[in-house]
């Protein structure tokens, strides 16, 4: 519910500046206080969790859409040109995250935008190795090797029985990446390279209570505990996926029902 609609349900506009009413305490007009700009600490978080959250899956969906289709590439051609390809993988696993940020903030200016292009262009990668290895791993498998040699067509057997086969995979990897995912987001909002400043997100929202930690340490604590429940959602999430029972559920693959009958 916050995630869809935080921004609209919140009680007062997350932006609004009022330095007559900084650093209120606790009261039933702002529950949570207001910061030393006077905006209100409830609206504000309520907003961050529609802007961070949908910023990480944005990030994630892109990063998956990219790095599976060439990690698909790249398991169904020849040998000598799946490993060039997973060369330039390992090239890009290699880059440093601040570096590509800071390249992409001085191309697109300072923003969720350059963080999105800067985590994509990065994150593409995991998702085409796993889906490489994955792949390759079952087009070992007897039921393939027999599918070809009956002469199912290539993408036939690819929609019926690979991509059902790594679907568990992508979805624990892509999990997991949500967590990194909004950990990045806050951890480069608060050194100033995330979103633009005055914008509600809970790294930034930690880097600009920094002055007021000892008389209003709430400023501080607060965001850095919604960051926390997010980061521990999703990977609590990620862990139950991946220990989930591979013969059970939507992620039975056409070797697991082989191994079951």
């Amino acid at each position: 519910m916050l995630v869809l609609f935080g921004d609209d349900i919140a009680p007062h506009d997350p932006q609004l500046r009022n330095l007559r009413n900084r650093l209120l305490p606790l009261s039933l007009d702002h529950p949570l206080g207001t910061d030393a700009m006077g905006r209100d600490i409830l609206s504000r978080l309520m907003a961050a969790f529609t802007v961070t959250p949908v910023a990480a899956f944005v990030t994630v969906g892109l990063s998956s859409l990219i790095g599976t289709a060439y990690g698909f590439v790249a398991a169904m051609v020849s040998r000598p040109l799946s490993s060039m390809m997973m060369r330039f993988v390992d090239g890009v696993l290699s880059l440093p995250l601040i570096a590509v940020a800071l390249v992409a903030s001085s191309i697109f200016g300072v923003g969720l935008y350059s963080i999105v292009t800067a985590l994509v262009l990065l994150h593409w990668a995991d998702y085409a190795r796993v889906v490489r290895s994955a792949l390759a791993a079952e087009m070992s498998r007897t039921y393939v090797l027999a599918a070809q040699a009956l002469g199912v067509p290539p993408l036939r057997l690819a929609m019926t029985h690979l991509v059902p086969a790594m679907t568990g995979a992508l979805l624990v990897l892509a999990s997991h990446s949500l967590a990194v995912t909004i950990l990045t987001f806050a951890g480069l909002s608060f050194i100033g390279l995330g979103a633009e400043p005055g914008s509600p997100e809970f790294g930034l929202m930690v880097a600009e209570s920094r002055d007021h930690m000892r008389s209003s340490p709430h400023l501080m604590i607060l965001p850095g505990l919604a960051v926390f429940g997010l980061v521990l959602m999703f990977n609590r999430f990620a862990d139950t996926l991946s220990d989930r029972d591979p013969l059970a559920g939507p992620f039975r693959t056409p070797s697991s029902r082989k191994r079951r009958i």
